[in-house]
């Protein structure tokens, strides 16, 4: 009835193996558990091997990286069961009816996405206090708030779809790089009439980087949404209009065109960094930084 697909890179994830089989076991359901491990180092392999000895668990070690979109598509193609639920491997379940809240609220031709959350405390080491603080105030949103935009967009770290729509509609593997494969996914779902249901049953998201690396993933995510909107959808007004970056960035290019984003972004890109990276940093300046960055891609 379930298949639990977990793609691994550089992180240990047996404990997050372990609670995924206690609750399942709980709900006394026909599943399956499928790791597989996308060209980590030997650190990561020799401590993730250890569950491949659980009953239910198919763990696979490929011989050469994938990258995010096609190993998410194998493990969909290799998966046995009815519903697919995707997690990264950088979550602990919160929850003691985590899959069953999941399972209750499934129906035909509908993806649920269950949400992120992060700890209360912030983090010892100040050097991941962005990546923190950013996802304790822009992703940790209720299911109430992402269902009342009625858009398309959804997370891939913590979402169930079915077998048959996923083998329909799936990761496209032209974006090799990291960020915003899940959102073009959500909007390919939606333009295919597929419903994209939120519900209150997060994951914590654990594997917080440090604030340089968080910057540079942010930069990479920017490129890859512009290769979607430019290159892949040809600027298409309703993925703009539902994409909250891309709207605002559309709205303010009119009165301030791409030149002087581009001036702004070079010109106050140093102190911007130093504030996101200190111990107090803007939301407002990282916005501001976003803005200008993209508009060197434009």
């Amino acid at each position: 009835m379930l298949s639990i697909n977990i793609p691994v890179y550089n992180i240990e994830v047996a404990k997050l193996v372990k609670q995924l089989i206690v609750q399942a076991k709980k709900l006394e359901l026909a599943f399956e558990i499928r790791v597989n491990d996308d060209g980590s180092t030997d650190e990561y392999k020799n401590k993730n091997r250890v569950i491949s000895e659980y009953s239910n668990v198919v763990y696979v070690e490929l011989k050469k990286n994938l990258g995010r979109s096609a190993i998410r598509n194998k493990m969909g193609a290799d998966s046995k069961y009815k519903y697919l639920l995707f997690i990264d491997a950088d979550s602990e379940i919160v929850t003691d009816d985590y899959l069953e809240l999941f399972l209750n609220s499934a129906k035909q031709n509908r993806v649920i996405c269950g949400g992120t959350t992060y700890k209360k405390e912030q983090p010892a080491d100040s050097g991941k206090f962005l990546r923190w603080f950013y996802g304790t105030n822009r992703e940790a949103v209720s299911a109430e708030i992402r269902n009342s935009k009625k858009g398309f967009i959804i997370t891939s770290n913590n979402f169930l779809i079915e077998e048959n729509v996923f083998e329909q509609i799936h990761f496209r593997e032209e974006l090799k790089n990291y960020g915003h494969e899940d959102t073009l996914l959500g909007y390919d779902l939606f333009k295919s009439s597929i419903e994209i249901f939120h519900i209150n049953n997060p994951v914590e998201h654990t594997g917080l980087e440090d604030s340089k690396l968080f910057i540079e993933k942010t930069k990479l995510a920017l490129e890859n949404l512009h290769k979607i909107s430019c290159e892949l959808l040809n600027e298409e007004t309703e993925f703009i209009e539902q994409v909250h970056f891309l709207n605002k960035y559309s709205r303010i290019s009119k009165y301030f065109p791409a030149i002087f984003l581009r001036l702004f972004y070079k010109i106050n890109r140093g102190w911007i960094e130093r504030n996101l990276k200190g111990s107090q940093p803007n939301l407002l300046y990282f916005d501001l930084y976003k803005l200008g960055y993209y508009s060197t891609l434009k």
